[in-house]
């Protein structure tokens, strides 16, 4: 049985930044690209397991949708969600990427 943890780090090779990771995955999608091929796309350029690559575009889009509420009490902790608080960042910049992503999201006002 594997041990829960709310550690959702990913180990990124040297030289390579969790913003680029980020870059990759939310510029891929506005691309539409499918989630396989970002998947692909993340282990071909940083290395990652297959595990891995689901959690960085998992996290990825669950921090831009966590920004679309527009309450920062949503905004993950970067320690311990590094990639979900990067997307946070992004979506809280320019809110226009989570409907530009997700065109059915509800807008808010």
């Amino acid at each position: 049985m594997s041990e829960w943890t709310d550690d959702l780090t990913i180990q990124l090779p040297p030289g390579r930044t969790v913003a680029e990771l980020v870059d990759l995955v939310l510029q891929s999608a506005l691309s539409g690209t499918t989630d396989e091929e970002i998947n692909r796309l993340l282990i071909a350029e940083f290395g990652l397991s297959a595990d891995d690559a689901d959690l960085a575009r998992d996290r990825s889009f669950g921090g831009l949708v966590r920004a679309a509420t527009r309450n920062p009490l949503n905004c993950p902790e970067s320690g311990k969600d590094p990639v979900a608080w990067e997307s946070f960042q992004r979506g809280s910049r320019e809110p226009s990427l989570v409907t530009r992503i997700y065109p059915d999201f509800p807008r808010r006002q």
